[in-house]
């Protein structure tokens, strides 16, 4: 390969990255104001490998999902939403050729306190401690630009940020060796340096603020934060938060939010039994992207959903009766008894997931616990669905007005754990393969699929923008499926705190 060719391959990959971060901003402009950089990025900052820290409330956290699927409803990219704990969500942006992408991980609370293991932080007041100008300017002032790669975010006091900093750092048994954490603690220990509160709005721990710059000021020669440090970070860090006016009264240290251990079962679940469910309205090419991904992907199991309540002999005869009796289709009859109808659906779900356990199992297509390399270039025996048992719970789909059937919400707490591929056609483009749905019906229908796959505990959606093919948006899926970063940087991550703390010891 030419030198002149790899210079044009990196510039294709920055302007892709570029675009990405572009959408980042977009995105973080329909938010309401305060979003913040918790850490700030290196100079050598790696899309592909590292990721993007955010504080914000949870209102907010929903409004940059909303604007997240607004982009890819409008084909501009592609996005993965994860979330296993309340206190985080996971965030990833894709170009639409899937060349590049930007993971965020979008915190609503900061539990990484060492001497706190159960307490955490809300955003909210980490938050009241902005200054007036951050939150309602529109252009950041040069002292308070969180980065200028990223100019829509805003970026904490310098004292908290570097509190926060190294809180996470001991939290995480990193070496202060490593280039990038050398390079975060440098630029927050030169903005704490250039630092002067304004008496006037900010209240700040004075004789704690002197010792918190001679400790910025050791830390070029550091070596390991001690515990005396951290202890001291911890403590300016609670009296500098319970001085702001507006947390005033406020409980700062809250206790932190434990994983349920029913979320962490449908995880494992999930991990070891992985199954992807295709939604999306009719017409949108769910039956077509299967059969694609199962030409592609040899592990790939298709299945038809409406298969799981439909072959059943009482469905058929309760069906034959209404239709000769009253007239009713099948579709009439699902939408009017759609909670039975679910219910029947949900054991015959299980059992298919369940069998795939079964290593005499004929159709069994059991994962590696420990996949190569070469083994995650394709999806590892994901079972497929051409829509999700949940949707059953949707009446009136093809109506102007869809609507949730009652008792919605707690059957659907009994659906197995899929990870959710919504489809986001637009209605002009739905209505050249079928006229079933109105413009109103088919965005209300969306809106149902994409909440209840919000609801569901861990929570993995995929929004697909349009494609040109069934083909490519299988080559799409096949991309996210092989780049997943939580199942390339775990190990490592894992690894690396072992030799930290070997190494400490």
């Amino acid at each position: 390969m030419s030198t002149a060719f790899q210079i044009a391959l990196a510039d294709q990959s920055a302007a892709r990255m570029a675009s990405l971060l572009q959408t980042l901003n977009e995105l973080l402009r329909a938010v309401d104001s305060r979003v913040v950089l918790l850490r700030p990025l290196t100079a050598s900052f790696d899309s592909q490998s590292d990721d993007l820290d955010l504080l914000l409330t949870e209102s907010q956290r929903q409004q940059l999902i909303c604007a997240a699927k607004a982009a890819c409803h409008q084909g501009q990219i592609h996005c993965r939403i994860r979330q296993t704990v309340a206190a985080k969500a996971e965030l990833t942006l894709w170009t639409i050729d899937c060349s590049q992408r930007l993971m965020i991980d979008l915190w609503t609370s900061f539990d990484q306190l060492p001497h706190q293991q159960r307490k955490s932080i809300s955003a909210t007041r980490l938050l009241n401690t902005l200054s007036p100008l951050t939150l309602h300017s529109e252009t950041n002032p040069a002292h308070e630009a969180a980065d200028p790669r990223v100019p829509a975010l805003r970026q904490l006091p310098p004292d908290i940020d570097l509190c926060l900093l190294l809180q996470h750092v001991s939290k995480k048994n990193k070496s202060l060796s490593v280039r990038a954490v050398r390079e975060r603690i440098t630029a927050a220990c030169g903005r704490l340096a250039v630092w002067s509160p304004d008496p006037a709005t900010v209240s700040v721990p004075h004789d704690m603020l002197a010792g918190l710059r001679e400790l910025a000021r050791e830390l070029d020669k550091a070596i390991i934060i001690t515990r005396n440090n951290i202890a001291l970070t911890e403590r300016y860090l609670v009296l500098r938060l319970a001085a702001a006016s507006g947390n005033r009264g406020l409980r700062i240290l809250e206790p932190r939010r434990s994983r349920r251990l029913l979320t962490d079962l449908r995880k494992a679940i999930m991990k070891r039994l992985p199954c992807l469910a295709v939604i999306g309205s009719d017409g949108a090419g769910k039956s077509s992207l299967v059969k694609a991904l199962a030409k592609q992907q040899p592990t790939v199991q298709p299945v038809v959903a409406k298969k799981f309540y439909r072959r059943s002999l009482s469905y058929q005869i309760i069906t034959g009766l209404f239709k000769r009796l009253g007239g009713l289709d099948r579709g009439v009859f699902d939408d009017r008894c759609a909670s039975i109808v679910t219910l029947r659906a949900i054991p015959a779900a299980w059992i298919k997931l369940l069998l795939r356990l079964n290593p005499f199992s004929r159709n069994s297509k059991p994962v590696p616990p420990s996949p190569s390399m070469a083994e995650r270039a394709r999806i590892p025996g994901v079972m497929i669905l051409d829509r999700s048992v949940s949707s059953f719970l949707i009446a009136d789909r093809k109506s102007d007005t869809p609507t949730l059937t009652c008792g919605a919400t707690w059957i659907e707490s009994l659906i197995p754990p899929v990870t959710s591929l919504l489809m986001m056609m637009p209605w002009d483009e739905l209505t050249r393969h079928k006229q079933e749905l109105s413009a109103c019906g088919h965005e209300q229908y969306q809106r149902l699929l994409f909440e209840q796959a919000q609801r569901q505990s861990p929570m993995d959606i995929m929004l697909l923008a349009r494609t040109e093919s069934a083909e490519a948006a299988a080559k799409v899926i096949a991309k996210i499926f092989e780049a997943d970063p939580r199942s390339v940087r775990e190990p490592e991550t894992r690894s690396h705190t072992k030799r930290f703390k070997k190494a400490a010891a």
